[in-house]
């Protein structure tokens, strides 16, 4: 029932005016039945709150744990948070839970980043416990040799170092950079989604010519080098904060500042000889949209990763953006259902560089792209392109709608 109102609780302008609390009731006081002031809200119970912060470390990141000191002899420092002793920030130092790096958990129980102690350089540790996965190791290997890496058409993520566990003989560690998800952050002029799609089918072309088919060729396995426009690095996991975990990135653009496009997660790829048809029976990663792997009959995984490209350029780029509607021709080129009628990634480059020649270079340098109705920007300010020197902390709000439990998987 809504209390009347007392209009000597209004001032002149018609504001409340606060009114005084009211005394606890102590033990002895009796709320009467027919008393008609309203009830006192009961007082709610004290008690551990919804998340606990700093987190309890997880069964997967105990793994890292019990491998830090390994770790640090084969050259390589984790964060604070997988050290043996470690002791959470905000013991002991009177700040908020918040305030400390170390709260931030590990979504990819597969990955994790460090620091290589010799020159300091930022990298990303993977752990390949399925011995199926191991030959991904050899194809980054061999693609990062240097025949290999004289040619700019080669965009398999590069190779730093390799090394099995001292626990477990069947699990292998391989070293490679730290890297960004290829859209993160969004592409603001066409000219910039010009260049992506020019560099995958150049690194996609050069792949096949090699023999090698990536099989799971989705979203989550193109990355971008973004230290040119992040120059202040970035958080592994928290990868819209600088590595404090604590101030927001102010990203560049891309137009401005070039970056390199790279593949990963070979773990699913085929390496056919020349003199081997290109056939395979397998379930073809993780696109459930590639029309043949409904058939039940061998299909070629090289034109398995036309499609999925194309995918990628159809849900990621046209389906997100006005203004590059000269992609509809290439996307219906690369999206043929028969795959036997598909054309292969050196006839899709092609295509590709016929149409790029139709575009004028002055007018797309200057086009911005606009989002479609319903797409949301994963960097919402004014100007994307201009950097600030003013730090934005996270308030405890975005850091509950960012962290669950158990751990999601991204993308």
């Amino acid at each position: 029932m809504l209390r009347p109102v007392v209009w000597s609780d209004v001032d002149s302008r018609g504001h409340t005016l606060r009114r005084e609390r009211s005394p606890e009731p102590g033990p002895s006081d009796q709320y009467e039945g027919d008393d008609d002031s309203p009830a006192r809200k009961k007082k709610k119970a004290f008690g551990l709150p919804a998340v606990y912060y700093p987190p309890h470390l997880s069964p997967s990141e105990k793994v890292w744990r019990d491998r830090y000191g390994y770790l640090y002899q084969r050259g390589y420092q984790v964060r604070p948070r997988y050290q043996p002793n470690w002791t959470p920030t905000c013991f002991g130092n009177g700040r908020h839970h918040h305030s400390g790096e170390d709260h931030i958990m590990q979504i990819l129980p597969q990955v994790l980043d460090g620091i290589r102690r010799q020159d300091g350089l930022v990298v990303c540790i993977k752990m390949i416990q399925d011995p199926r996965k191991i030959k991904q190791i050899k194809i980054t290997e061999y693609f990062s040799s240097r025949k290999m890496t004289a040619d700019s058409r080669n965009h398999v993520v590069p190779f730093y170092d390799t090394f099995g566990d001292q626990y477990s003989a069947h699990i292998q560690f391989m070293v490679m950079p730290v890297l960004r998800r290829f859209d993160d952050p969004d592409f603001l002029m066409v000219c910039e989604v010009v260049d992506f799609v020019s560099q995958v089918l150049e690194g996609l072309t050069f792949l096949h010519e090699n023999n090698v088919a990536h099989h799971n060729l989705t979203a989550e396995h193109i990355m971008m080098d973004a230290k040119s426009i992040v120059p202040t690095g970035w958080h592994f996991v928290s990868h819209f904060c600088e590595p404090d975990g604590m101030t927001r990135i102010s990203p560049l653009d891309r137009k401005s500042h070039s970056v390199r496009y790279y593949f990963i997660g070979f773990g699913s790829c085929y390496h056919i000889p020349p003199n081997q048809a290109p056939l395979v029976r397998d379930i073809g990663g993780n696109d459930d949209d590639v029309p043949e792997l409904f058939t039940g009959k061998p299909y070629d995984p090289y034109k398995l990763d036309v499609y999925t490209l194309g995918n990628i350029f159809l849900k990621e780029l046209y389906q997100k953006y006005h203004g590059i509607e000269f992609l509809v021709d290439l996307l219906n080129y690369m999206r043929i259902q028969d795959f036997e009628k598909r054309p292969g990634a050196d006839k899709v480059l092609r295509r590709w560089y016929h149409i790029r020649d139709t575009l004028d270079e002055d007018e797309i340098e200057e086009q911005p792209l606009h989002y479609r109705q319903g797409v949301r920007r994963r960097y919402p300010t004014d100007s994307p392109s201009s950097s600030s020197s003013r730090s934005h902390k996270r308030d405890i709000s975005s850091i509950l709608n960012r962290v669950r439990l158990p751990f999601p998987s991204r993308g």
